[in-house]
């Protein structure tokens, strides 16, 4: 008897020493948690269906809040935005700049994030071709910040916005560069009932096509230009663009001539 409770106790003991040991929860990598995990971190409840693994990774190094514009921050290494941006087909990549096509408020533009030392230092919109409805861009940016710190409409029709926070300056134009001429055999009166609706077809036969920019700037790059005797020659093209240094030239489009440059 004494000799079957030995053997018992000592194949016991192989039984637990052959068993694995479980790792404790604080050695398993946040994607591979048996807890279903949205992309923020956040536990989903029944039913939902969990974040892609690509989604859960990406969000594992860029962090999950107080970003400056989309998923990023200022001073994000290109590499580190264009895995914020997983998902989304890369249109061009230059040494201090990557462009994705996107469409913000039913606007077609380029999604812009510019790098000085692989840092990154302003990102934003700029509508891919002059549309008649490039407003919803500046009606977006109005929406998302309120009303403006700054409003300025000019006589020629551009109209810039900007709001200053403590972690971005928000800039935002819209700028008229096409009147397309059409021949008709009406004229589109200033009056009528429709006249605060049909204000830009005023004339015969002509419609207005814009151009729209929706930018946030790092503020200390934005202080460090004010600073500069001639800031423009530190900007890149992409952020003469997204800051409104540089505009597309006006044109006139005439049915049967062509396009002429105003």
């Amino acid at each position: 008897m004494r000799i079957a409770v030995f053997l018992l106790s000592v194949l016991c003991l192989c039984i637990s020493a052959c068993a694995p040991t479980q790792l404790p929860r604080s050695d398993i990598p946040a994607w591979d948690e048996d807890i279903s995990l949205d992309s923020d971190g956040t536990e989903l409840s029944s039913g939902t269906e969990p974040s892609s693994l690509s989604d859960r990774l990406r969000d594992t190094f860029v962090g999950n809040s107080n970003y400056h514009f989309r998923k990023v921050r200022w001073g994000f290494s290109r590499e580190r935005v264009e895995l914020s941006e997983t998902g989304n087909t890369i249109f061009e990549r230059r040494d201090n700049a990557v462009v994705y096509k996107c469409k913000v408020n039913g606007v077609y533009c380029k999604l812009i994030y510019t790098f000085k030392d692989n840092k990154l230092r302003a990102a934003g919109y700029v509508t891919v071709d002059p549309i008649p409805n490039a407003e919803n861009l500046i009606k977006e940016a109005v929406s998302t910040h309120g009303v403006p710190d700054i409003d300025e409409q000019y006589p020629d029709g551009l109209e810039e916005l900007v709001w200053k926070t403590p972690d971005t300056v928000i800039f935002a134009n819209l700028s008229l560069t096409v009147t397309k001429v059409t021949p008709t055999q009406y004229e589109y009166s200033n009056r009528g009932l429709l006249k605060d609706v049909l204000k830009e077809r005023s004339q015969p036969g002509r419609i207005v096509y814009k151009d729209g920019v929706y930018t946030h700037v790092d503020p200390a790059f934005f202080n460090e230009l004010h600073e500069m005797n001639f800031p423009a020659s530190e900007l890149s093209f992409y952020e003469k663009q997204l800051m409104g240094v540089l505009l597309k030239g006006r044109r006139l489009r005439i049915h049967g001539i062509g396009t002429i440059p105003q």
